[in-house]
């Protein structure tokens, strides 16, 4: 069986998402998640015999493979406990050796409460979210969205131990608890975020996101700076730990939601960029293959100078693609100078040998300005590449720069929230973020050979 699914298995993304495996009558056996479906599912099947019996026994019937690709580890949990209770696969529940699942309680009473259960009780007054097939998974969850939404959880007994005492616990001091034992305002404050908690349990987080900025909005105009500046920041937490706005239910209502999501940003991005293009007279963008359309980002992360290094991102598609991601540690220069920096970086990328290597990109992106973009032109007119599509992001307005032909600057403003920018930002923060990443590991190097 398992020659037969060597084909499905090198074509799983090494993306996060979660797996299904189906027998010879198309039954669900079991529903799995993953950070990276690749390397997850082949452990399955690369030395079987070091698997426990139940395991060889699920691999021995799996006949197919199914996969849906999601953004992040906190989609792929929910994904994957929906799954599980929509499809009572049998393997989930053999694996785990007769324990329960636990659930996520959301406890409803005059303050509400968030806490975990391995049964899901006949009580009508509080909710249950689940099961979650790993312990483990749950505390992810409620660790992540307590950043985000602030809770309480402890028991009754504590409740009234911290109210009689007049002060919060540990948990209301470092603002991940409203303290709802301390006054009648921050009871109120803390069933809103319970609500807040369950709507995006329930998978509706577009509703939920528009919902908290309209509320933003509003008290802002009712001159509520406080209040508003207190959900200001739940979204700038709730963006940063979603990335994107998306309802778990459009994932199982369209597989590929991610694959097709990719390409409309991509396109969004080239259909703007030759609008522009075509108003200043350079060569229209093309896309041959959506699917082949390459991005790179480039960006240098140094401090002082110092273990000055340069990355590469690239976006295929529209998806980021990490095996493609290259790192270069700046030899060139041990002073700040990221002009100097991005061209030493550029002239290694399209060394002769790199080109032979890795191919052509369809598209540069630039992490800055007019002068970034400049000395990337600069380098890229020395080796040739001046026909690659090229263009800055900066940072500030989040402002897209271009070079016209009479080699002036334009700068493109696009709306944040279209596609083609989001696109941007994604790639420019995995640009960073790997960079960042490389930086710090020499960093620390250095500190222990002085």
């Amino acid at each position: 069986m398992v020659e037969n699914l060597k084909e499905e298995l090198l074509k799983l993304p090494e993306t996060p998402g979660v797996y299904i495996y189906r027998n010879d009558k198309n039954r669900v056996l079991y529903v799995g998640k993953a950070i990276n479906l690749r390397n997850r599912v082949s452990s399955y099947f690369q030395k079987t015999e070091l698997l426990g019996s139940k395991t060889r026994a699920l691999v021995d019937r799996i006949v197919k493979i199914e996969h849906i690709k999601v953004q992040n580890e906190i989609e792929a949990l929910l994904l994957e406990a929906d799954l599980i209770k929509r499809y009572r696969p049998p393997y989930n529940i053999e694996l785990k050796d007769d324990k329960y699942y636990k659930f996520i309680v959301v406890e409803k009473g005059p303050v509400w409460r968030i806490s975990t259960s391995r049964k899901e009780e006949g009580e009508t007054k509080n909710e249950y979210f689940g099961p979650f097939p790993d312990g483990g998974s749950v505390n992810v969850i409620l660790k992540a969205l307590r950043k985000v939404f602030p809770y309480r959880d402890c028991s009754n007994a504590k409740f009234t131990r911290y109210k009689k005492a007049g002060r919060p616990c540990l948990y209301g001091h470092i603002g991940v608890c409203p303290a709802p034992c301390q006054s009648a305002e921050a009871i109120e404050v803390n069933n809103e975020n319970i609500k807040k908690f369950k709507e995006y349990l329930t998978g509706d987080r577009k509703k939920l996101f528009q919902t908290l900025e309209r509320e933003m909005k509003n008290l802002s105009k009712e001159q509520q700076y406080e209040k508003a500046a207190s959900l200001r920041d739940q979204l700038v937490s709730y963006q940063y730990l979603t990335q994107e706005k998306r309802n778990i239910r459009e994932y199982i209502e369209t597989p590929t939601l991610i694959d097709d999501e990719g390409i409309s940003m991509q396109n969004d991005l080239v259909d703007r960029l030759n609008i522009e293009y075509a108003r200043i007279g350079l060569p229209q963008i093309k896309i041959p293959y959506e699917s082949e359309f390459r991005i790179e980002i480039f960006d240098i992360s140094n401090f002082q100078g110092s273990n000055a290094v340069g990355s590469m991102t690239v976006l295929i598609g529209g998806l980021s693609k990490k095996g493609e991601y290259r790192k270069f540690k700046i030899k060139g220069k041990d002073t700040p100078d990221d002009f100097a920096m991005m061209q030493e970086m550029l002239t290694r990328r399209f060394s002769e040998t790199n080109v032979a290597k890795w191919g052509l990109p369809n598209l540069i992106v630039i992490d800055g300005g007019k002068g970034q973009l400049s000395s990337a032109l600069e380098t890229l007119e020395e080796r040739n590449q001046l026909a690659i599509p090229t263009i800055g992001l900066a940072k500030k307005f989040e402002e897209i720069v271009i070079r016209r032909p009479d080699k002036d600057f334009d700068v493109i403003d696009i709306p944040n929230n279209t596609k083609a920018i989001r696109l941007l930002q994604k790639g420019r923060d995995e640009a960073h973020r790997f960079g960042i990443s490389y930086y710090r590991k020499l960093h620390r190097k250095s500190i222990f050979e002085k």
